[in-house]
Protein backbone atom coordinates (compact mmCIF):
# COMPACT_ATOMS: atom_id res chain seq x y z
CA UNK A 1 0.00 0.00 0.00
CA UNK A 2 1.16 3.63 -0.89
CA UNK A 3 2.11 6.10 1.86
CA UNK A 4 -1.24 8.44 2.24
CA UNK A 5 0.08 12.03 0.76
CA UNK A 6 -2.83 14.57 0.78
CA UNK A 7 -6.40 13.92 2.40
CA UNK A 8 -9.10 16.17 1.42
CA UNK A 9 -12.65 16.48 3.51
CA UNK A 10 -15.30 17.99 1.71
CA UNK A 11 -17.93 19.68 4.70
CA UNK A 12 -21.29 18.73 4.34
CA UNK A 13 -23.54 21.90 3.77
CA UNK A 14 -26.80 20.31 4.61
CA UNK A 15 -26.34 21.30 8.12
CA UNK A 16 -29.76 21.65 9.56
CA UNK A 17 -30.44 25.92 11.06
CA UNK A 18 -30.64 24.46 14.89
CA UNK A 19 -26.97 23.12 14.32
CA UNK A 20 -25.50 26.29 13.60
CA UNK A 21 -21.64 26.09 14.66
CA UNK A 22 -21.60 22.06 13.86
CA UNK A 23 -19.15 20.89 11.08
CA UNK A 24 -19.52 17.64 9.85
CA UNK A 25 -17.72 15.72 6.35
CA UNK A 26 -19.30 15.13 3.45
CA UNK A 27 -16.86 13.53 1.55
CA UNK A 28 -12.91 12.27 2.04
CA UNK A 29 -10.89 11.86 -0.30
CA UNK A 30 -7.61 10.30 0.27
CA UNK A 31 -4.41 10.51 -2.23
CA UNK A 32 -1.62 8.63 -2.66
CA UNK A 33 1.90 8.61 -3.22
CA UNK A 34 1.57 6.48 -6.45
CA UNK A 35 -1.19 8.69 -7.42
CA UNK A 36 -4.22 6.85 -7.13
CA UNK A 37 -6.77 8.61 -5.55
CA UNK A 38 -9.58 7.16 -3.32
CA UNK A 39 -13.35 8.11 -1.76
CA UNK A 40 -13.04 6.97 2.49
CA UNK A 41 -16.54 6.49 3.40
CA UNK A 42 -15.68 5.44 6.67
CA UNK A 43 -14.72 8.92 7.84
CA UNK A 44 -18.23 9.35 7.06
CA UNK A 45 -20.33 8.51 10.26
CA UNK A 46 -21.92 11.84 11.22
CA UNK A 47 -19.51 12.69 13.71
CA UNK A 48 -19.85 16.90 14.92
CA UNK A 49 -17.20 18.94 15.58
CA UNK A 50 -17.20 22.35 16.85
CA UNK A 51 -14.17 23.75 14.91
CA UNK A 52 -12.33 22.54 11.95
CA UNK A 53 -9.11 21.79 13.62
CA UNK A 54 -10.79 19.37 15.69
CA UNK A 55 -12.15 17.62 12.16
CA UNK A 56 -8.45 17.83 10.83
CA UNK A 57 -7.01 16.44 14.33
CA UNK A 58 -9.81 13.64 14.34
CA UNK A 59 -9.15 12.73 10.31
CA UNK A 60 -5.75 12.88 10.96
CA UNK A 61 -5.67 10.51 14.10
CA UNK A 62 -7.78 8.02 12.40
CA UNK A 63 -5.96 7.86 9.32
CA UNK A 64 -2.57 8.20 11.39
CA UNK A 65 -1.06 10.72 9.29
CA UNK A 66 0.15 14.23 10.19
CA UNK A 67 -2.62 17.03 10.11
CA UNK A 68 -0.59 18.97 7.68
CA UNK A 69 -1.92 17.00 5.18
CA UNK A 70 -5.10 17.16 5.88
CA UNK A 71 -6.78 20.04 3.71
CA UNK A 72 -10.60 21.32 4.07
CA UNK A 73 -12.45 22.26 0.83
CA UNK A 74 -15.95 24.25 1.44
Amino acid sequence: MSLITEVTVHLDDNVPDYMEGIIRCSSVSIEYEDGSEKADDSMIDNAEYLSEVELVKDIAKRLEIPTGIVNIEY
